[in-house]
């Protein structure tokens, strides 16, 4: 007769230890919110000195309205021209002869909805990055898009290099473009790539897929905590 061998409590406790905490894990990540679409600026890549024109986009994911948004304008930048926005006033702070903030007020964004905010910038002549602070208040909220890019609140971050493909860059003297074809749709989050459906549907998958594992582990180690020693 074979002989099985015996499932002792040391070998079920640490089966248990093993497949508890994934559960846990897996509830915690399902129950965290998402956080909130984050204002891009757009492109994120550009050529130093270029005269580019950047798009700031501003999502409102939130049931209040935006009634204000506010860019810090990176200190390396002198020159900056800032396009006129149906609806909205913008006033702009100095520091000196550069543009350090440009506020946007006198209109709404409302829940579910985006809007954009364009302006010429002269990049710096040196490669490097280039931080846009970006501040959104609403009736009842404050967002601040300011923080470093691990965080919750990343600031939108532009890379200068010279072997960036120029888009929407411009001659502001000879009145020449340089611009890549474009869909014409601004994103309303930046970085993913893609759609916010898709974007949205493979944390879940990810997490279901973790879910059962997770479960299957810990019914293995129930059964084996069940079967009789012989």
């Amino acid at each position: 007769m074979n002989h099985v061998p015996a499932i002792t409590t040391s070998t079920r406790e640490r089966a248990l230890r093993r497949a508890l905490p994934a559960v846990f894990v897996v509830f915690l990540c399902a129950a965290t919110p998402a956080a909130y679409g984050h204002a891009v600026v757009q492109p994120t890549a550009s050529r130093p000195a270029e005269q580019q024109v950047y798009t700031l986009t501003v999502p409102n994911e939130r049931d209040s309205d935006v009634v204000a948004v506010s860019l810090q304008v990176p200190p390396d930048i002198d020159s900056l021209l800032v396009e006129e926005k149906p609806g909205w006033d913008a006033r702009l702070q100095r520091e000196g002869d550069r543009v350090a903030v440009v506020r946007w007020s006198g209109g709404r964004i409302a829940g579910d909805q985006y809007d954009t905010f364009r302006f010429i910038a002269r990049n710096p002549v040196q490669a490097g990055e280039l931080e846009w602070k970006v501040i959104q208040r609403y009736t009842d909220a404050t967002d601040r898009w300011i923080g470093p890019p691990d965080s919750e609140q990343p600031a939108a971050r532009t890379e200068l290099s010279e072997s960036a493909t120029p888009v929407d860059a411009i001659n502001t003297e000879e009145g020449a473009a340089a611009s890549q074809e474009t869909s014409g749709e601004p994103a309303v989050s930046g970085g993913d790539g893609g759609g916010g459906e898709d974007s949205d549907t493979v944390p879940i998958v990810i997490a279901i897929v973790a879910l059962v594992a997770a479960l299957a582990a810990l019914g293995v180690a129930l059964a084996s905590r069940r079967r009789p020693s012989t």
